[in-house]
């Protein structure tokens, strides 16, 4: 009898372990995103820069390739140098997104962006996607869906 009750708590339990709500998750970041603006933290300050007018989209495609269109992104702008340099690193490039460790193994995994060898932070609001290095005092970088 116990044998029973513990076949038919597996079978009711069992099912609700799957990646369905990774499948779900993993289809967040696919598409076509505006670059809209860059924010950072330093110890001069809070600072914001809008690059919405630029035209800058990065698309995610379900082959985990990562394309950036530099639309008409500013050469004499770039604020702090940061914009380019992450955009001439990533015209083309494989990411991944999923749950990883931020750090070392020890570390708790957390929802991340893989670009090549850099991870950033996800955060999704429903409207605004946020790529962050701000854990490693960077910036971070604001996007909305095409």
């Amino acid at each position: 009898m116990k044998n029973t009750i513990l076949l038919l708590l597996a079978s009711f339990l069992l099912p609700g372990c799957n990646d369905d709500e990774h499948a779900d998750q993993n289809d967040q970041i696919l598409g076509t995103w505006k670059f809209i603006k860059i924010h950072i933290i330093t110890e001069m300050g809070e600072f914001e820069k809008d690059y919405s007018e630029f035209g800058i989209t990065f698309t995610f495609s379900s082959d985990g390739i990562l394309t950036v269109d530099r639309g008409n992104s500013p050469s004499e702008d770039d604020w702090l140098g940061r914009v380019d340099d992450w955009l001439d690193n990533y015209h083309q490039a494989k990411y991944e997104f999923g749950y990883f460790h931020l750090g070392s193994s020890y570390d708790p995994k957390t929802l991340l962006v893989k670009i090549n060898d850099g991870k950033r932070t996800y955060s999704y609001d429903g409207s605004t996607m946020i790529l962050g290095l701000s854990y490693v005092d960077g910036p971070d970088y604001h996007f909305i869906k095409q």
